[in-house]
């Protein structure tokens, strides 16, 4: 490979760190709430502006990246408390109609308070390191970090500490894990709450490298619903891993041909794989999809 394949290889994973994140947190709730929260881009954008206005007040590209992943856990609560509490007990399309709601309320909301134009969060650490013709920025090595941290810690809750697993007998099965004592409707909160600090993180690292605009959360819950349906409906860790693996076909073949090309392609293989293999590449896990 030349030096023109690695970066092109290294500028696709920085921006998969910000997709798989993302995907990270869409799957979690999912699995842990069975919600299929369609606001979870437009908390990724709001966060993300969240950021944009800590940066005006004078806050450094780490606070900022901390003021996002705050505002994103906060609005994972907002969620869960519109959206899915008092909806859970009717159909589950009632909880994905009130959570696009929502996302239409943020999205309009933020043009309101910050007009159209795009908005960018400064790189968290500037200058890098040129190896042999390949750029290797230092914002990008440390968005890989947080984002290999992010799952790293995912991992470990949900894997294992007593917490984690507590968690995953609630999403496995609500009803019995209900009549054993666990506190099944606290534990989806968390998973909200949980979710909503992974977009505001995933927000900000993609604003890094994009601008944020006021309807980029439609863009990026549309990559966060393909990843999940690819992997299999519940199934988190392949969630993102395959969000990663957008970010790099995007990245490949937008350089190799154009971004329009590339992305008529991506869809073009989603709906192969929806006809051929409907359950996704690791299986259904919730028995059910939307």
């Amino acid at each position: 490979m030349d030096a023109l394949s690695f970066q092109l290889l290294f500028n696709g994973l920085v921006l998969g760190a910000g997709y798989g994140v993302l995907g990270l947190g869409f799957a979690l709730t999912l699995r842990a709430a069975g919600a299929v929260n369609f606001a979870h881009g437009d908390v990724a954008a709001v966060a993300a502006y969240g950021g944009v206005t800590a940066v005006l007040f004078g806050a450094t590209g780490v606070l900022a990246v901390g003021v996002a992943t705050l505002v994103g856990g906060a609005l994972g609560l907002v969620v869960a408390a519109i959206a899915w509490a008092p909806l859970r007990q009717r159909p589950v399309e009632s909880t994905f109609i009130a959570a696009i709601a929502l996302g239409i309320v943020a999205q309009n909301s933020l043009t309101v308070g910050f007009g159209g134009a795009p908005r960018a969060l400064p790189a968290i650490l500037s200058g890098g390191w040129r190896l042999d013709g390949l750029y290797l920025s230092a914002h990008g090595i440390i968005s890989l970090g947080m984002a290999i941290f992010a799952f790293t810690f995912t991992a470990l809750l949900l894997l294992k500490s007593r917490f984690g697993m507590r968690l995953r007998a609630a999403a496995e099965d609500p009803e019995i894990a209900a009549a054993h004592g666990l506190p099944v409707i606290k534990l989806a909160i968390f998973a909200f709450v949980f979710a909503g600090i992974l977009s505001g993180l995933a927000g900000a690292i993609l604003s890094t490298q994009h601008y944020v605009t006021p309807a980029v959360g439609a863009i990026y819950i549309l990559k966060a619903y393909i990843a999940a349906t690819a992997a299999g409906w519940g199934r988190i860790f392949p969630t993102a891993l395959i969000a990663v693996a957008i970010a790099l076909f995007e990245t490949i073949g937008a350089a190799l041909f154009s971004h329009a090309v590339a992305e008529g392609v991506l869809y073009l293989a989603f709906l192969t794989l929806l006809v051929f293999r409907p359950e996704g590449l690791a299986g259904d896990v919730r028995g059910r999809r939307v």
